[in-house]
């Protein structure tokens, strides 16, 4: 057992001992540590810095640490040792993790360049050096070489990087606490003690790294460094999934839902008929039809959305805040009984402004009477008044409505908080931009369609990503289905196409197109949520047209004939293939000539249809035969039955 053995085990209710406790525990005293003690337990414990940080090593090395990777690699040899095309499933997969790896690293990439780019970007760095008491004499020293039991001088403007028990406190101390989360403005005191289970931002006599002194003086005394602080621990807990994320978590488990039960069915169907269902067509149906990288998709298309902003001089804070202004149905300024209100008409875009006023409730309803729009006294219990307005009922989706509160003061802190986003603009205080989520170049209302249309954008890429993935799995596992209840068996190579390949190359463009004007003037119900029955509705549709055309071009050729066998399952195959590109065309929002990436995919996908039927080596492959002009033309023509459907529902 050496000397510093005790300082391994930090986590301690620090809040509720006495300064007396907490001294005796790291063995440390008012007046400091001596200097021979600091060096042998900086020396133990290792330097004062954040933990290193290698995103991109991590990403690289993040398929290896899931174990679907295994499985699948397992699966595949299995199938491979018996015969099967075991080999695709590894291609795909393989395929499948490159891309992952590099969405990730370019989501990397973005959020460091918009970081940079940040408008009036402020420092925000901790102090390199700190003032603490060593061998009872103040001495400035690099914050790197801070140890468990230092204490700490700290002024006004300090930001530490460690966490710290208060020691002593001037009576004016204030700490800004938004970084973390917490109140921008708080008092602190060294006499309080509190209750074990307290949360830790509401513990008043503990400073924590990430947080600023904004008034007052301090001493305390340092009980957490580097990876072991609150700000650091919250960052390995924290998990910050946006609304659309977390729907999308609920489409991957009906998906997985969806499979399963597929696979019981088909197994069924195959036992009920006395053959055996090919493990190889079920591997890929798997493979083909689970949601990939959408997680990732939905990550980096926020990023995107924030670089947009940038550009325009608008700073989103965080990815999520692309995805809660796009769900924005009520904007509240904050406004003085003496301002010139000029703002946009949004009524067309289904969002209402309502304002809270810095004057009596008559005078707000006189306000309101001039300016006509809705008023309220902002002493008249603003945050209740906020929750009554979220508390609305949207009529269409049974959702709560989303506010937005447009804030210029401090003392707004709070009813940012309650609101679902908070904006101000880059003259504000700095802690009200710490506990904004959308800051605004100037106080300018013009700035805010901009910003809720650049949200609506990024929740629509994804929204038409995610409806023709949902589509394509969805009908690919039913025709599964039909294939077993008939007595076929779809290809697992067509499978594996149609699902892993063509799906993605087609949905990918769709995320990347510019934003569309039109998104403003739409109603707001259509960006609250993708889990909607319009949305339902769309892939039900997209999959019966899909399956209606792919069938009738089958018993078209086939009728029971064996010998047309080959013919038949050929002409399906390309009618599900362009039953994908017509869909995706249908639902892109510019016209398929100005959107480059969705030019190239069709045209690589078109390329490859036809190598895959036309080319003897690739049809003995995919299972597939040579068509003439005819069949093609009919195969094509009838996968149109998809555009056309999607056209209906637009009108």
């Amino acid at each position: 057992m050496t000397k510093f053995d005790f300082l391994a085990d930090i986590q301690k209710p620090w809040h509720s001992m006495s300064v007396e406790q907490v001294l005796a525990t790291l063995e440390s005293s008012i007046e400091g540590l001596t200097y021979v003690n600091a060096r042998q337990r900086l020396r133990y414990l290792g330097a004062n810095k954040p933990p290193r940080s290698r995103p991109i090593s991590k990403i690289l090395i993040q398929p290896w640490l899931d174990p679907l990777t295994y499985l699948l690699i397992g699966a595949a040899v299995y199938l491979q040792w018996n015969g099967a095309e075991g080999w695709a499933l590894i291609l795909v997969g393989g395929l499948h993790s490159v891309i992952g790896i590099g969405l990730s690293v370019w989501s990397v990439k973005i959020r460091e360049k918009v970081s940079l780019d940040r408008p009036s970007r402020r420092p925000q760095e901790d102090a390199s050096s700190v003032m603490v008491l060593r061998d009872r004499e103040e001495m400035e020293i690099p914050s790197r070489d801070l140890v468990i039991g230092d204490v700490v001088l700290l002024v006004q403007g300090d930001r530490p990087n460690v966490d710290l028990r208060l020691l002593e406190a001037s009576e004016d101390l204030l700490v800004n606490q938004s970084n973390l989360g917490g109140e921008a403005i708080c008092r602190k005191q060294a006499e309080l003690t509190f209750e074990e289970k307290t949360a830790a931002l509401e513990c008043g006599n503990m400073i924590y790294a990430g947080t600023e002194i904004s008034a007052g003086t301090a001493k305390g005394l340092v009980i957490a460094t580097s990876r072991f602080t609150q700000a650091q621990a919250a960052v390995t807990r924290e998990k910050p999934f946006s609304v659309i994320h977390s729907e999308f978590r609920q489409l991957r488990q009906v998906w997985i839902g969806l499979l399963l039960l597929v696979t019981v069915v088909a197994i069924a169907f195959a036992w009920q008929r006395g053959i055996v269902i090919n493990a190889m067509t079920a591997a890929a149906l798997i493979v083909s039809t689970y949601p990939q990288n959408l997680l990732r998709i939905a990550t980096l298309v926020q990023l995107l959305g924030m670089r947009d902003l940038a550009k325009q001089r608008i700073w989103a804070r965080f990815p999520t805040v692309l995805d809660a202004i796009a769900r924005v149905t009520t904007v509240v300024p904050i406004v003085e009984s003496d301002v010139v209100l000029s703002f946009d008409n949004l009524n067309r875009a289904g969002i209402a402004w309502r304002g809270l006023i810095r004057a009596s409730e008559d005078d707000a309803q006189a306000f309101s009477q001039v300016i006509g729009v809705e008023v309220h006294s902002y002493f008249d219990a603003p945050q209740e008044r906020i929750r009554q307005w979220q508390s609305n009922l949207n009529l269409q989706q049974k959702s709560k409505n989303a506010v937005a509160v447009i804030a210029n003061d401090v003392e707004d802190i709070s009813l940012i908080r309650a609101a679902d986003v908070g904006i101000c603009d880059r003259t504000c205080r700095k802690e009200l931009q710490d506990s904004s989520g959308l800051i605004l170049p100037k106080e300018d209302f013009h700035y805010l369609p901009i910003a809720i249309l650049e949200g609506r954008a990024t929740f629509d890429r994804l929204q038409r990503a995610a409806l023709l993935t949902a589509a394509s799995s969805f009908t690919l596992a039913v025709l599964t289905l039909m294939d077993t209840a008939a007595g076929f068996s779809m290809p697992p190579l067509q499978l594996l196409w149609i699902g892993a390949i063509v799906t993605p190359i087609l949905a990918f463009p769709l995320v990347l197109e510019p934003t569309h004007e039109s998104l403003l003037f739409q109603p707001a119900h259509r960006f609250q949520t993708i889990l909607r029955s319009s949305n339902y509705l769309r892939i039900v549709l997209a999959v019966v047209a899909t399956i209606t055309a792919v069938s009738i071009v089958f018993w078209m050729k086939y009728q029971g004939q064996a010998a047309m066998l080959s013919q038949a399952r050929s002409m399906a195959f390309v009618t599900l293939g362009f039953s994908q590109v017509f869909h995706a065309c249908a639902i892109a929002r510019h016209s398929v000539l100005s959107n480059l990436p969705l030019l190239l995919g069709i045209s690589f996908i078109s390329v490859f249809q036809i190598i895959f039927v036309q080319v003897p080596w690739f049809g003995e492959l995919m299972a597939t035969v040579p068509l003439n002009s005819l069949e093609w033309a009919i195969a094509i023509l009838t996968a149109t039955s998809s555009f056309w459907v999607q056209e209906l529902i637009k009108t």
